[in-house]
């Protein structure tokens, strides 16, 4: 199945399914088939009553789907008519660094811009020395360690937003993950998702004693969707093709299968920590060779942007221009930016 979260107009959010190309709240299934189900009036009753409230879903979106036909056109509309918001009501996110190889790209890159910098070229020589450290093994009893950060819960939103483009930066960069959604100490994994991490480049290097506030937080900056795509329908979600298109065309490639480590490890790790709520959200890192950061080839203002994963669908967003002059780089500037820094 494919969960969604979805409104026209100012209409507040409801909680649905996608039957072939259009968007079905699960109380309209309900209504026209007489078939009452508890824990799907939202997503937060749905994961919370997983497994049972999944397979309560399955029978009403089978219903539906040889039903759909039947029905009036406003009780089924077509997705590219409705605004697909992220698409669980996210209680927490986290973001995991579980793709070594962007991770080094990403020191290459920075370290070719920060080399001369006293005050930055230490810090990412000493990541870089990290990443190629194998890591003890932990004591008996205690789940191996994974590094994350908690995600700005401000700035969580959808499919097809336009990201402002924040004043402090030159090199506003996209990065595509594979999310997993928590479901309940029953059924953990209730799903996947995209995640696209937006992040800030150029000032990335100072922020890494500290927190990536200007990096990672900025309004609109964590985007899910387009939908919550259920296990079954996902063969094996750590080998999954992921294209990226800038304005049409392909700009990006990669896969998956550079994640080192699956949805189970990281429920260890953070559940070692602390509980875990349904409606949790965890990013396994991003993918190398989707961002501007991998190939230092960035991404313009204005671009239409598609974040396409096999089986989990495509994730849209739009880089806003800049509505005043950028404040100046600490990298070199690019040419085609010369127009907003006056």
């Amino acid at each position: 199945m494919k969960l969604i979260r979805f409104s026209q107009g100012d209409s507040k959010p409801r909680f649905g399914v996608v039957i072939a190309d259009c968007a079905i709240a699960f109380a309209i299934l309900q209504q026209r088939s007489g078939i009452a189900r508890p824990g799907l009036g939202d997503s937060h009753a749905y994961l919370t009553g997983l497994p049972e409230t999944e397979r309560a879903a399955r029978e009403l979106a089978a219903w539906g789907e040889a039903h759909l036909g039947a029905w009036p056109a406003g009780e089924r509309p077509r997705l590219q008519d409705v605004r697909l918001h992220e698409p669980i009501e996210v209680v927490a996110l986290f973001d995991f660094g579980l793709t070594p190889r962007h991770l080094r790209n990403s020191a290459e890159t920075m370290m070719k811009y920060e080399k001369d910098n006293p005050q930055t070229a230490p810090i990412l020589q000493a990541f870089a020395k990290a990443l190629l450290t194998r890591p003890a093994a932990p004591p008996p009893g205690v789940p191996e360690r994974l590094s994350y950060y908690k995600c700005n819960m401000n700035s969580i939103v959808g499919d097809g937003v336009t990201i402002p483009w924040p004043l402090y930066t030159s090199r506003l960069d996209i990065e595509p993950e594979l999310a997993v959604v928590y479901g309940n100490a029953r059924q953990p994994v209730a799903g996947f998702c995209i995640f696209n991490d937006v992040s800030a480049r150029d000032v990335q290097a100072q922020e890494f004693i500290g927190g990536f506030c200007l990096t990672k937080d900025m309004d609109k900056g964590n985007q899910l969707g387009p939908w919550l795509v259920t296990a079954d329908e996902i063969s094996d979600p750590y080998d999954l093709e992921v294209v990226v298109s800038v304005d049409g065309q392909v700009r990006y490639r990669g896969t998956t299968a550079d994640i080192a480590h699956k949805a189970e490890d990281v429920f260890a790790w953070l559940g070692f920590i602390t509980s875990i709520k349904p409606g949790s959200v965890m990013g396994f890192g991003t993918i190398p060779d989707c961002t501007g950061l991998d190939h230092d080839d960035f991404i313009d203002p204005g671009a239409e942007i598609e974040i396409s994963f096999e089986r989990l669908g495509t994730l849209r967003c739009r880089f806003a221009e800049p509505t005043q002059k950028l404040l100046a780089s600490r990298w070199p500037l690019r040419p085609s930016l010369h127009k907003y820094h006056g």
